[in-house]
């Protein structure tokens, strides 16, 4: 988890939000964790169909399917769940980055109420629930109208521009720099630059030249180098020709290796 959340903030926000809409919202982190949700408790009809373990990854992978399509688009996606429920995501974005991602769910749409409960029965068939167990669970539900269910959503935008805006979800910096570190260690083979690595992370150029300078003390692109000639000594040392250690260490060439680590080290790779 690359994000931080003040937790008594988000539930007295989330209670609000409920109190208000009558509808379930939850927020997870920006690799999908689960952070926080309102009212806690699960439905009877979700207890249901997770109560197997096709059920549970079910609900699991559907949320991150939700949660990829929402990043994709940069926006809010409504969809119809693997259970059979009306459900809207919205990411928390910050620049170019994405903090995490709210929920709203639990939903059936007044206006086509009698379809989607059948749709629901169907999908609760196959996970090992029958229609007599399933029907009463969904009978306990309150429809929603679907002008609601779209007043929601565009409340949904504010409410993540909001929580953004108040640092109630915001970039827990050590973390992400040692992500970034440990990347770039395991990728110095590769191509590296500012661009893969704001796309790697979700975050802009301005957010990762304050992190390198912050953690590291210099930009990003001396960081990258700085690691690669680190790791290129350490491979001399250990008998490597020239020219695999320029290939290991993300070098087109070994003549462009040999004038960049002469410049950095002061010596000739074939000399040292």
């Amino acid at each position: 988890m690359r994000t931080s959340f003040n937790i008594e903030k988000l539930s007295a926000f989330l209670k609000s939000f409920y109190t208000v809409t009558g509808i379930k919202i939850s927020v997870f982190d920006d690799e999908f964790n689960h952070i926080i949700e309102y009212p806690a408790p699960m439905i009877e009809y979700c207890s249901l169909i997770r109560r197997t373990e096709q059920g549970t990854e079910g609900c699991r992978n559907c949320d991150i399917a939700a949660f990829r399509e929402a990043k994709r688009r940069r926006g809010l996606y409504i969809y119809t769940c693997h259970a059979g429920m009306t459900e809207v995501v919205s990411p928390i974005m910050l620049n170019d980055g994405i903090l995490g991602y709210v929920i709203l769910s639990h939903m059936l749409p007044k206006e086509t109420f009698d379809s989607a409960v059948e749709y629901a029965l169907g999908r609760a068939e196959s996970y090992g629930v029958s229609r007599c167990e399933a029907l009463p669970a969904i009978e306990k539900m309150t429809p929603t109208d679907y002008e609601k269910i779209e007043a929601a959503s565009r409340l949904l935008d504010a409410i993540t521009t909001y929580l953004r805006v108040t640092n109630w979800v915001s970039w827990r910096n050590d973390d992400l720099a040692y992500s970034i570190s440990k990347y770039i260690d395991e990728n110095l083979g590769s191509h590296l630059n500012t661009e893969n690595l704001c796309n790697v992370f979700y975050i802009s150029r301005t957010k990762l030249h304050q992190i390198s300078t912050t953690a590291y003390g210099v930009s990003i692109t001396k960081y990258i180098l700085d690691k690669r000639m680190k790791k290129a000594r350490e491979l001399l040392r250990m008998g490597k020709s020239v020219e695999s250690v320029a290939e290991e260490v993300g070098f087109s060439t070994a003549n462009y290796f040999s004038k960049v680590f002469h410049r950095e080290c002061g010596i000739l790779p074939s000399k040292f």
